[in-house]
């Protein structure tokens, strides 16, 4: 199920404003300025994959860390998504190998509960699907459900989310229908273990800024860390919620109205500008490559 699925308050997207609603031909038009809000919900479902979740906690690339290096992390991931979603050829190209090059260096150890390697495409399948189906689900909790046409759609563009990864196109789902039988049937065997908690508990409620930037990082999880926490949960299926240790009440769904009912206000202009800070992602990796600037 879509995150619009399992919610109470699905009434909320039905009652969109008609007039904000824009045709959706790729999946590209589904960002919104919503999106970043509960971007971190999805790196929960992404690490909810026991090898993807290990495959983090444990990597030894420290340049790729979102804890030591959040700056980066946010540039390296806006920059991936971009050129998936907008890029030529020769940027996807560039990307894909560039990922491959830094996935080689990820794998398991003799003392990893899991086995695992960065360049799995199995892997690499699940997080694009988890990428997929949070452009659906935070455009659906805004504007409501998509016509199955622009899923149909959507699902085909989606494929650069993987083949710029290291998936294959014949192992990215051939229609909606598909993806969410790969969904189902995944969906059972996701687990967090601890180490694997502790790391999405530091990066949803900021306190793993406290590490990187002292009493500053202290204050910024003080006064934003659990708002920033409320979003992402809200962001999650319950299951995954599950997973975190987490509830959910009848107070945070009405919050979550309120808080829905100010981004759809807001989104044709924020909206407009997270599109045009993609498009910036793009023309920074081109210039870095044209200076001899490492990208990632």
């Amino acid at each position: 199920m879509t995150v619009v699925d399992h919610y109470q308050h699905e009434h909320v997207a039905d009652v969109a404003p008609a007039r904000h609603r824009r045709p959706i031909r790729r999946t590209g038009d589904l960002v919104t300025g919503f999106g970043p809000s509960i971007a971190g919900a999805n790196v929960i479902m992404q690490l909810a994959h026991p090898k993807v979740g290990h495959g983090v906690v444990e990597s030894r690339v420290d340049s790729g860390s979102a804890v030591k290096h959040p700056i980066k992390r946010s540039r390296t991931t806006g920059t991936f998504l971009a050129v998936a979603l907008f890029g030529t050829d020769e940027d996807k190209k560039f990307v894909h190998d560039e990922l491959q090059r830094i996935h080689a260096l990820v794998y398991s150890t003799e003392q990893s509960p899991v086995r695992y390697s960065g360049n799995d495409s199995r892997l690499q399948l699940w997080v694009a699907v988890c990428l997929t189906k949070y452009f659906i689900d935070q455009y659906e909790l805004l504007y409501g459900p998509l016509s199955p046409a622009e899923k149909e759609r959507v699902v085909a563009d989606s494929r650069w989310l993987g083949t710029t990864l290291n998936v294959t196109a014949d192992q990215w789902p051939a229609s909606y229908a598909a993806l969410q039988t790969y969904w189902d049937d995944q969906i059972h065997d996701m687990s967090i273990d601890p180490p694997v908690r502790e790391l999405l508990q530091q990066l949803s409620d900021l306190s793993f800024l406290e590490q990187r930037m002292g009493a500053a990082g202290a204050l910024v999880h003080r006064y934003l860390g659990r708002q920033t926490k409320y979003l992402i949960k809200a962001g999650l299926p319950p299951e995954f919620r599950d997973m975190m240790h987490w509830k959910w009440s009848a107070r945070d769904d009405r919050r979550l109205d309120r808080a829905l009912n100010l981004a759809r206000t807001l989104d044709p202009a924020t909206g407009r500008l997270m599109r045009a800070i993609m498009s910036v992602y793009i023309l920074d990796l081109r210039l870095r490559r044209r200076l001899g600037v490492k990208v990632f």
